[in-house]
């Protein structure tokens, strides 16, 4: 394999295959024009739903307390009895509480329960004091999965769940995309670039939960950069930071000095210009000192490819060695035969 390294025998290459020969002089251009960092990745989250409000739903289980006077309340009459539990909504999203009986639960908050039942319990009691809350969140859940350790439903409670506090309870690790987490909701679905938030602090980026949500989160199966030629042949995870050229090239053990062309580092570069292959290619000459400055500064993005191609006396070696060794063989064969003959 090879790559032509000098201007006039790149002009042999097909016109929409663009070299960039990196310097010190365009380096802040190139990475400014060819490089967008996945948190630059504007996506669509979800309008703020202002204040959260938890809203009581099935299944949740209620702590009502009256108090008939300073000293006394209906729910611990005697302190020495075992204190009773609280009511349940059920399916219908309704709860019975004696003397008034069934009260609409579903849908409202604590207070708007706590409203009603002082208003109903005034035909019994004068001035009563009432005190709502749930005391077990079961109604309501939302649900991840994807690339995380535990997938599966988690309870909203009174407290907001942001989907920040979510991914890290349930084990994002560095083979999800956290820049294009996929938030669905009332038959809608948002994309939401989590690095945005944790990059930047973009509130928009860290939506509170609602009930109903599902969080998906993608896998990042294409964060991968590859390596070719006279070096290591591997493909590189990039994770979520930023990986430079030269972490790139001293992860997988540096070039090979005696067969590289230190003119010929090249890395490959597919552009929104075309999805079928490559249009950009950058050159790096290690035979400057000041282009291992450039490698720092120049970050892989993934699906880049880098080759480092071979020096023209290692190309000139490996040919002329495949070309003589049927000839070598042959010289040898006749050597063996004629020492068998002599020995006859």
């Amino acid at each position: 394999m090879q790559f032509p390294v000098t201007e006039r025998a790149q002009e042999q290459l097909p016109p929409n295959l663009k070299i960039i020969r990196m310097s010190t002089k365009n380096i802040d251009h190139v990475v400014s024009v060819y490089h967008r960092p996945p948190m630059d990745y504007g996506g669509n989250p979800p309008a703020g739903p202002g204040q959260y409000v938890y809203r009581v739903g099935p299944g949740d289980q209620l702590r009502v307390q009256v108090w008939t006077t300073p000293e006394r309340t209906t729910s611990e009459a005697d302190r020495n009895m075992q204190p009773v539990e609280g009511p349940v909504v059920d399916e219908t999203g309704v709860f019975f509480y004696p003397f008034v009986g069934e009260v609409r639960a579903e849908g409202r908050t604590t207070r708007q329960i706590r409203a009603e039942l002082t208003e109903r319990l005034q035909t019994y009691l004068k001035e009563p004091q009432v005190e709502v809350a749930v005391e077990t969140y079961r109604a309501h859940r939302v649900t991840i999965v994807g690339a995380v350790g535990a997938p599966g439903p988690t309870t909203l409670t009174n407290v907001p769940l942001g989907l920040v506090d979510l991914l890290n309870a349930s084990g994002a690790d560095d083979t999800a995309d956290l820049s294009h987490v996929k938030l669905r909701r009332g038959g809608r679905e948002y994309t939401v670039n989590v690095r945005r938030f944790l990059e930047r602090g973009e509130t928009r980026h860290n939506p509170a939960l609602l009930p109903g949500d599902t969080v998906y989160v993608p896998e990042n199966r294409d964060n991968e950069a590859y390596v070719f030629g006279e070096i290591r042949t591997t493909p590189v995870a990039l994770g979520q930071g930023r990986t430079s050229l030269t972490e790139l090239l001293a992860g997988v053990g540096g070039i090979d000095r005696q067969r590289s062309n230190a003119r010929g580092v090249f890395v490959f570069r597919r552009t929104e210009v075309t999805q079928d292959g490559f249009d950009v290619v950058f050159q790096f000459d290690l035979s400057n000192a000041a282009a291992l400055i450039m490698m720092k500064s120049f970050p892989i993005v993934p699906q880049d490819i880098v080759f480092v191609t071979k020096d023209p006396v290692t190309r000139w070696t490996d040919t002329v060695g495949r070309i003589l060794a049927p000839a070598s063989s042959v010289l040898q064969a006749r050597r063996f035969v004629d020492d068998v003959s002599g020995d006859n």
